[in-house]
């Protein structure tokens, strides 16, 4: 761990946001002044759960036993149940803010776009179990709600915005806008300026609702043109058991969500109007060496910006 704090001395920045792996906690975890925020951990399809809908679980998962081997769990107060665990290493690492995906996506819509729920299905869902988890918490940190370019929260539409914050029951909440998601919301962007333009475009169409983006997730994904070329259809080589289906589409995502860095000076003037409380450099390199070379790409066109270079 020494390692990584005198790397993010060097890259000038001040801690990580974590999310478990689900493995036991090592000696190996950073210390607490590492840790500013935390991920909190999700399923990309879990609405069907949460109603209890268990043949359309059937239908999903096929041999797999969804009980056992992805839910862990066969009720709702199971799966809040693991949320409040997850929720207390927040607690334990004293994170100043903590971070929930509201979306929902099969494997098979993944591919077509073709959605089974509409985002107010998908948000009323995550209220009743945002809810849940923090009834009675411990936790005082920012509670942060994160978008997707997959039902649920898009930062896309205003009206669903409102209605998934009115709907949270916890004072300290907000948004962290995932810039690179919600790119891929549009599959028309072609260079970063357009890119910089349309995130500015949405977060100007929330008005009041801006106030509440504390957090960024800054990278950008410019994946458009390839999600088009797919044409929204399963691929053939989308064949074997569940886990099998899963690792091709997670190639898939990887396609369309690229946590590439910035480079254009665009994204100075763009971060500097969301003026969030906290920026989270999540960048897909690895190891930690490309990694942190990717941050000083993204740092860099971030300063050039602010300087009009």
């Amino acid at each position: 761990m020494a390692g990584l704090a005198r790397d993010l001395d060097d890259a000038k920045l001040d801690g990580i946001e974590a999310i478990w792996d689900h493995m036991p906690y090592t000696e190996e975890l950073p210390p607490k002044d590492l840790l500013v925020g935390y991920h909190l951990m999700f399923w990309s399809n879990w609405v069907d759960f949460w109603r209890g809908d268990r043949k359309a679980l059937a239908a999903e998962f096929g041999e797999l036993d969804w009980e056992k081997e992805y839910y862990h769990g066969s009720t709702r107060e199971d799966m809040v149940r693991q949320y409040r665990v997850d929720l207390q290493r927040a607690i334990d690492f004293e994170a100043e803010y903590a971070v929930f995906h509201v979306s929902e996506v099969s494997l098979l819509e993944c591919f077509t776009y073709d959605f089974k729920y509409s985002d107010e299905e998908v948000v009323d869902a995550a209220v009743e179990l945002i809810n849940c988890i923090l009834e009675a918490t411990q936790f005082k940190g920012a509670f942060l709600v994160e978008n997707q370019w997959w039902p649920g929260f898009t930062f896309t539409r205003p009206e669903i915005t409102r209605r998934l914050l009115d709907g949270i029951e916890y004072p300290n909440k907000g948004i962290m806008l995932d810039v690179g998601h919600l790119l891929s919301t549009n599959m028309k962007l072609r260079t970063q300026k357009e890119a910089a333009d349309y995130v500015l475009r949405m977060f100007d169409d929330h008005g009041d609702l801006g106030d509440y983006v504390r957090g960024l997730h800054l990278h950008k994904s410019l994946s458009g043109e390839y999600t088009e070329a797919q044409g929204y259809r399963i691929p053939d080589d989308l064949t074997g058991a569940y886990w099998q289906q899963y690792s091709r589409c997670y190639r898939h995502i990887l396609n369309v969500d690229r946590h590439e860095p910035w480079d254009d000076p665009a994204v100075g003037p763009l971060v500097r109007a969301l003026d969030p409380e906290w920026v989270n450099h999540e960048l897909s390199a690895w190891p930690r060496e490309p990694h942190f070379a990717a941050v000083r790409i993204q740092r860099d066109a971030m300063r050039r910006g602010e300087q009009g270079l």
